[in-house]
């Protein structure tokens, strides 16, 4: 009697039970589900993908403080060149990533006393990073990422004065750059077999005093080799050389936008 009883607790444990017509079914429990991460080579390449900045900050060079306010309304009349890619790299839970943006502003300003200032803006980044998955479920992975972003700017700046008989001044131009790390988190959520939504927040300093960024982005995958995105990024520096004088060069500006593209993958 004594063993009747202990396998039958032992079914219980290793079993669920259903009642039904006053019979009582035992059935295995489902072991849970082991998500592998996929072996091989993936890539991804994002040619040329657009991002409609509305720039509000000043450049600081010397005694003069140049504004770099561009609202999303206006980014496409003061933006005269955009060059960017995005590329990953993935086997397992390791991931390569590179990024690369070219943009040419130029925004203008009424002077106090008459007279008008052109900003002839041009902004290098060159980001290098890697993320390695720490969770995965069937449907989200959560990476740790961190990397290197190289910033270089230059700066020319024109004034025209109020009256044409007036001296014009000599164009101030001023080029500067610096290097930053940076750490942070990425999440890769599969809401749909087409539809995923990509999240990142990342913080750095070194040459900036601080620079973060975040972003979502919807990326919708029509085909094997290719899936459209929208999303929203916003990036913000905090930049000062240190220098003092006529030496002195500050960037303090927050950049933040939609964001479109098309991936290529292979």
């Amino acid at each position: 009697m004594k063993k009747t009883v202990l396998l039958f607790l032992s079914a219980i444990t290793f079993s669920s039970i259903g009642v039904a017509g006053g019979d009582i079914n035992l059935e295995p429990v489902a072991e849970p589900k082991v998500v592998e991460s996929i072996e091989g080579w993936n890539f991804h390449f994002a040619p040329l993908f657009l991002w409609a900045m509305d720039t509000d900050g000043a450049n600081t060079i010397g005694p003069v403080s140049v504004p770099l306010d561009v609202p999303f309304s206006d980014a496409l009349e003061n933006l005269d060149i955009a060059f960017t890619f995005h590329f990953e790299a993935n086997k397992g839970d390791w991931t390569l990533f590179t990024e690369y943006q070219y943009v040419k502003l130029e925004p203008s300003a009424d002077l106090p006393l008459g007279g008008s200032m052109g900003v002839d803006f041009k902004n290098y980044m060159f980001e290098l990073g890697g993320a390695y998955t720490f969770s995965r479920s069937e449907r989200s992975q959560w990476q740790g990422i961190g990397g290197l972003r190289y910033t270089k700017q230059k700066v020319k700046v024109t004034v025209t004065p109020a009256l044409p008989t007036l001296p014009v001044l000599t164009p101030l131009n001023v080029s500067e750059d610096w290097t930053d790390f940076f750490v942070g988190l990425r999440n890769i959520y599969k809401i749909t077999d087409k539809w995923s939504l990509l999240s990142r927040a990342d913080i750095g300093a070194g040459g900036s005093d601080l620079v973060w960024n975040a972003s979502m982005i919807a990326d919708y995958r029509f085909n094997e080799w290719g899936s459209a995105f929208i999303g929203y990024k916003v990036m913000d520096y905090d930049y000062d050389n240190g220098e003092r004088g006529l030496n002195t060069y500050a960037y303090d500006a927050t950049l933040q936008g939609p964001v479109l593209g098309l991936n290529i993958h292979w």
